[in-house]
């Protein structure tokens, strides 16, 4: 795209910066009890090898196939175990129909020590850390509810896959706990304030908005994903024989990218009436709000705004655990420079102190027990200069060590930023083109049309893309004083 020389050079309105295995030994994990193991099942997780892909099947559909210390216990050595073979592409799905996996099966740690359900969350965690660093492919089918444990082995992958059916969420806030399987990593790398607003909130994302928000990267019918499956299979087997996926990154690299075009030729078209749930004037008064520093400063942020949203949104964070939500906005406002090492270490640590406060047992007793949808008897929370030293301190628990030395021991390459992206482009993307800082943007001053005409190529006409770009660009720039015939924009 040729542009005008005599186009005003781009003047930026922001101050720039720099863009932003397992082994268990602690015994804590290792002698858990037979409540926290209770439903176990030989059958709880199905596992399939079809070529060079393998399959990993959670089978709970009653339980929504909710995630236990069997499961963890069947997947972990399954992964460690293929990640030394030829194999290279998992793909994770759960059966039903209903459900990946609707969260961690809390309710059985309730009444076991906490040493011990602290080591249950760890192991969960090390789990979560394998996929994050996972050498080969990795593919999660996020049909149906996508929660908390779930999206702990689903948004670390490089490939997350939505449908019709999903509902994404990462509900924790409401039963007295806080967003961790890594979520502080991947949330605070969202757009704007979202990550902040679905941490504290734990809003749910249908399976069009997941994708436009960044939790998923592609979009597909479900009735789809049995061809989608067999595509994937096919491609991961003959790519073999050009590709040694095993430790070569390059020949990674480029798998990635097959797997990628694949999977955009299956992706389901943006209905036309579809509008971005978190787009326009609700995303303004998310990055308005909730990028305040506390959380009194954001419900009062809140209940000056004039509008319907703002006051649902109030309606619910007032019922959510006053101290999970202090603990949640602090998270995703320190978890935006921690590499996913330190993440998980972090997320260790936090479980430790959450299974030592009576809001967690008094949150899973009142919502998944008893199955309650009033407001639970929240105590008033600590002072935020106590949930930082406390919750977020530098400190490492002593009881604890072995399992944040589990994740040193994987050995697996340390990142601050994922190593793929392969969903849409994200807010910064955006910004940077416009502000004349990535590659490919020139030192010009561009139109709407010609930011979005770029995206749409540089993604190759990928689902979604002129539907994100355009509500970024109408909320985030404006049309620069004196240029308005040619209607130049500059980030605000």
């Amino acid at each position: 795209m040729l542009i005008s020389s005599s186009r005003p050079l781009l003047r930026s309105t922001l101050r720039h910066s720099m863009p932003l295995r397992a082994k268990i030994t602690s015994q804590a994990f290792l002698r858990m009890s037979s409540t926290a193991a209770s439903d176990v099942a030989e059958d709880d997780v199905l596992f399939e090898s079809n070529m060079l892909t393998r399959i990993v099947k959670l089978n709970r559909p009653k339980k929504l196939n909710a995630l236990n210390k069997s499961m963890v216990d069947k997947i972990m050595p399954r992964l460690k175990a293929w990640r030394d073979t030829d194999a290279s592409v998992v793909i994770i799905k759960g059966l039903g129909g209903r459900a990946l996996c609707a969260g961690g099966d809390v309710a059985s740690l309730l009444d076991i020590p906490v040493e011990e359900s602290a080591g249950f969350f760890a192991g969960e965690y090390g789990l979560d850390y394998l996929l994050a660093t996972y050498p080969k492919a990795v593919v999660a089918i996020m049909d149906g509810i996508t929660m908390g444990g779930g999206a702990g082995l689903s948004m670390h992958a490089p490939f997350r896959i939505a449908t019709e059916k999903t509902v994404f969420a990462m509900p924790e806030t409401l039963i007295g706990f806080y967003p961790d399987v890594g979520a502080g990593f991947f949330l605070s790398r969202l757009d704007g304030e979202l990550g902040t607003y679905l941490a504290m909130t734990g809003e749910r994302l249908n399976g069009f908005d997941a994708y436009i928000a960044g939790a998923a990267t592609h979009l597909v019918k479900t009735d789809s994903l049995p061809d989608l499956e067999a595509r994937i299979v096919e491609l991961s087997s003959r790519s073999l024989d050009q590709l040694d996926t095993k430790l070569d990154p390059k020949g990674a690299k480029k798998l990635n990218a097959v797997l990628n075009g694949a999977i955009d030729d299956f992706q389901e078209t943006v209905p036309e009436n579809y509008k971005y749930s978190f787009g326009g004037e609700v995303g303004e008064i998310i990055d308005r709000c909730f990028s305040k520093k506390s959380l009194d400063e954001i419900l009062a942020a809140l209940r000056a705004e004039p509008s319907e949203f703002a006051k649902k949104t109030v309606e619910t964070l007032e019922m959510r655990c006053p101290l999970s939500m202090k603990v949640a906005l602090q998270l995703v406002r320190t978890s935006r420079n921690l590499s996913i090492a330190q993440m998980f270490k972090r997320d260790i640590h936090l479980a430790y102190y959450f299974m030592r406060e009576p809001e967690f047992k008094k949150g899973v007793t009142h919502r998944v027990i008893e199955k309650r949808n009033d407001r639970a008897d929240w105590a008033e929370p600590p002072t935020d200069k106590h949930v930082k030293e406390v919750f977020f301190s530098e400190d490492l628990v002593a009881e604890m060590q072995p399992l944040y030395q589990a994740i040193d021991d994987f050995g697996a390459d340390d990142y601050k930023e994922y190593p793929y992206h392969n969903g849409l482009p994200s807010e910064s993307d955006v910004r940077a083109y416009v502000l004349g800082e990535s590659a490919g943007s020139g030192p010009y001053l561009s139109t709407t049309t010609e930011v979005v005409d770029h995206f749409e190529e540089q993604f190759g006409g990928k689902t979604g893309v002129r539907v994100k770009v355009e509500d970024l660009l109408a909320r985030k720039t404006k049309i620069v004083k004196g240029q308005e015939e040619e209607k130049l924009i500059n980030w605000v």
